[in-house]
């Protein structure tokens, strides 16, 4: 998986949020915009090129000062 590119889509709002993805963000009550910003510099701690979805990773940033760490897919065609 390739950490700039998942930090440019982000940047561009050219991503989606799974049901579950959304679940777990509301569970632990962040909000969109520091889920955004953390993960404008983040960098791939894990990946999982096996996954049952496809390949994926899990990537870690910062929203001032605090973690913020998604899994996330490149779709073929992210446009």
């Amino acid at each position: 998986m390739d950490a700039q590119k998942t930090r440019e889509l982000i940047v561009q709002g050219k991503y989606e949020s799974s049901k579950h993805g959304e679940r777990e963000r509301e569970s632990d009550m962040i909000p969109v915009e520091k889920l955004e910003q953390g993960l404008r510099d983040c960098e791939v701690i894990e990946e999982y090129p096996d996954a049952p979805r496809g390949a994926s990773c899990l990537v870690l940033g910062f929203y001032k000062q605090e973690p913020v760490n998604a899994v996330c897919t490149i779709k073929t065609n992210p446009e």
